[in-house]
Formats: C-alpha cells, sequence, structure tokens
C-alpha cells in the first residue's frame, strides 16, 4: 500500500493536470467563442444594413438601372433627406450648385424617417453639390448600379449565414466533448483520493483533551 505522502504527492500531480487542462480548454473556448461572435458582427451589420433606416441601409436594393442615368457629363446622386425637410430640399436643390438639371429631382422610395431622392447634374459639381448638401443635413451620395454587386453581396451573406451554423454546430460538440474529458479527469482525482481515505479511516488518532 502507498504511503500517505505518496498518495499526497499523486493528488498534487491530478490536480496539476487538471488545472492544466481546464485552462487549455478554456482558451480554446475563447477561440470558438471569440469566432462565432465575429461571424455574428458581420451578419448583424448587414442585417443593419438590409432592415435599418435609409440612412443606415445599403441602397441597392431600393435602386433600379433606370433610376440611375449617366453621360459623359451627367450624373445622378441619391439624397437621403429627413422627412422634416422634404420641402427645403423640393425647394433648394437646384441652388446646393451649379448646373442642377431643374426639376430632376424624384422620390424613390420612403419610410418612416427618411425619403430617398434622385437629382440630376452636370458630374463636374458633383462635390461641390454633395458638399453644400451636407451642409444642410442631407445625406447625399454617389452610386453606380452593379447587378454583380449585388450578386457578391448575397453570395457573401449565404456564405457566413453557412459558416455561423457549421461553428455553432462545432462549439456544441465541442463542449459536449470537453465536458466529457473534464469529468474523466476529475474522476481520476477522485480515485487517486481514495487510498488516502482508507488510510484515515484505519489510522488511529489520540482524542483532544
Amino acid at each position: 500500500m502507498s504511503s500517505l505522502r505518496e498518495i499526497v504527492d499523486g493528488i498534487h500531480v491530478q490536480v496539476a493536470k487538471i488545472e492544466a487542462i481546464l485552462r487549455y480548454l478554456g482558451k480554446l473556448f475563447m477561440v470558438h467563442v471569440a469566432e462565432y461572435n465575429n461571424v455574428c458582427s458581420q451578419l448583424n451589420a448587414i442585417n443593419r444594413k438590409q432592415t435599418g433606416s435609409l440612412a443606415v441601409c445599403d441602397l441597392s436594393n431600393l435602386v433600379k438601372p433606370e433610376d440611375i442615368i449617366t453621360s459623359e457629363h451627367l450624373v445622378v446622386l441619391l439624397s437621403v433627406v429627413p422627412k422634416y425637410s422634404q420641402k427645403e430640399w423640393l425647394s433648394s436643390y437646384e441652388t446646393l450648385a451649379t448646373y442642377v438639371s431643374p426639376r430632376s429631382s424624384k422620390k424613390l422610395h420612403e419610410d418612416n424617417e427618411y425619403p430617398l431622392y434622385t437629382v440630376t447634374l452636370f458630374g463636374c459639381v458633383a462635390d461641390n453639390f454633395k458638399t453644400s448638401g451636407h451642409e444642410r443635413g442631407f445625406q447625399i451620395s454617389e452610386f453606380e448600379y452593379s447587378p454583380e454587386t449585388q450578386e457578391s453581396r448575397k453570395q457573401e451573406l449565404e456564405k457566413l449565414m453557412l459558416y455561423q451554423n457549421t461553428i455553432r454546430t462545432s462549439l456544441l460538440q465541442w463542449c459536449y466533448t470537453s465536458y466529457g474529458e473534464g469529468y474523466l479527469t476529475g474522476d481520476e482525482a477522485h480515485n487517486s483520493m481514495a487510498p488516502m481515505s482508507n488510510l484515515s479511516s484505519q489510522a488511529s488518532f489520540e482524542p483532544w483533551m
């Protein structure tokens, strides 16, 4: 039978082993969780662009090819206007820069907070127009319709969603496996303490006076 010292030393070895395994499993867990959270953040950002207000969403799903007509000299800009500023936009957009096409602004879409307008002007004054519009609270931007870009974004979303499900499944499987490994390791430590329990039950101690 092993001596008490040998049993205690064996317990120390088992405890150190358990601590090392738990630290290792903890680091792996954090890596898996960080990877999963990163994918979720990307999906949330895409979702905000698809479901958020016109001020933050992706406008490519709202704009049709015929809405963006460009030529050698003319460009069409998009303007997201606060709903309370629609009258100001319609009465002032022709004066935000020179060479703005009169009565060219057209409303494409509207949500609860913003309408989306187009405006046609000469490309040489586009930067001045955007600067003047931003000063009045209008979000003005250029837009190039590209079916290839839309298809690429769709594929990216599908890829991320598939990857998220894959990581979730892998993480759950890893948790089940790691729990089993931790349980077995703890069981080994328990078995190593059994001889000390037997020794203590056989030992005789003088009563305290």
